[in-house]
């Protein structure tokens, strides 16, 4: 899945890509969180030059890196390519890239995505200078953001969060550069090891998104959140069931109140509200509750609307979850 091209605010491609971004929620039932704002629409709005390039590290780039001669380079959550010594160290107060996360840890791409999944309690955006690696360059200043739990942020809802941290931050550090007139200090932060490798970008292939139930129910309800789409179109977590395929599109963790006393310690359809069901065992402390499928099968988008199972399950309540 390629994000789309960002089309000008103003122009008659954006109105009607919104109204039928509009209509397909209708159709399929689901959340509108696309940010339909852009760096580039900031930019037209503000009368700021766009220079579109393919590699910043080719040989036209750098004769318009020359051409503008920028004090220092700002990068806005980062460059899918690593910055060559000759562009990074160009300007005279360097290069300097907003990360959201607190590094050292969750370096690299679809960083929101894999802190959900990791199910982080803290997160927080991250200003650093830019060197020969990713996202390891000395860090100038960081802002923290608490995650409540369960987490209920959602990739695109956590990246909107800390892009807010982000822009505390930067304006001061720009003033700072320019009032120093030189580099600000750098530091490093002793984190987690375990977090300090490089994460790489998110994959949507099938076989990764079979949910497996034999994990805990909290680590299944961090996969599903993590894997939040903006569209019902593209793909999601997968289930069979009744020798069907289901996308899992949205989940509620619910944490128990009592234990569970089933015949057996696998996973059972309980009732969690009004027309609503969940799953759950006997050593799990949380109750996963399905809000929100949508079939996965040959029919066309437009017969695939997302509804709540209930339906599905109400002749299976406290009865083994069958997983086909």
């Amino acid at each position: 899945m390629k994000d789309e091209e960002p089309k000008r605010h103003d122009s008659l491609a954006f109105h009607l890509s919104r109204i039928s971004y509009y209509l397909s929620s209708k159709l399929l039932n689901f959340e509108r969180i696309k940010n339909f704002n852009s760096e580039q629409n900031l930019a037209l709005k503000n009368h700021i030059p766009i220079v579109r390039i393919d590699s910043i590290k080719s040989e036209m780039f750098f004769e318009r890196l020359k051409i503008l001669n920028p004090d220092i380079i700002v990068l806005g959550g980062g460059w899918y390519e690593l910055l060559p010594e000759r562009v990074f160290g160009f300007p005279k107060y360097g290069c300097i890239n907003t990360h959201p996360s607190l590094l050292p840890e969750f370096r690299g791409t679809s960083i929101t995505r894999w802190q959900v999944l990791h199910g982080v309690i803290k997160s927080g955006s991250t200003i650093h200078y830019v060197n020969e690696r990713f996202d390891t360059g000395g860090i100038i200043d960081q802002l923290e953001l608490d995650i409540p739990f369960p987490n209920s942020y959602s990739p695109q809802q956590l990246f909107n969060l800390l892009g807010q941290k982000g822009a505390q931050l930067m304006v001061p550090i720009l003033r700072n550069i320019e009032s120093r007139s030189g580099f600000l200090e750098e530091r490093q932060i002793d984190h987690n090891p375990e977090f300090y490798k490089y994460f790489k970008k998110w994959q949507w292939k099938k076989d990764d998104l079979v949910i497996d139930w034999t994990k805990p129910l909290d680590k299944i309800y961090n996969f599903v959140l993590a894997s939040t789409q903006e569209h019902y179109k593209y793909l999601g977590p997968m289930f069979n069931f009744n020798k069907k395929v289901y996308f899992l599109r949205k989940v509620t963790l619910i944490v128990k109140k009592k234990p569970s006393d089933f015949a057996s310690d696998s996973l059972f359809v309980v009732l969690t509200g009004k027309r609503m069901i969940g799953l759950t065992s006997n050593n799990s402390n949380f109750i996963l509750q399905l809000d929100k499928i949508q079939r996965y099968d040959s029919k066309p988008l437009i017969l695939r609307r997302a509804f709540n199972p209930y339906r599905l399950f109400e002749s299976n309540l406290n009865q083994l979850f069958i997983n086909e």
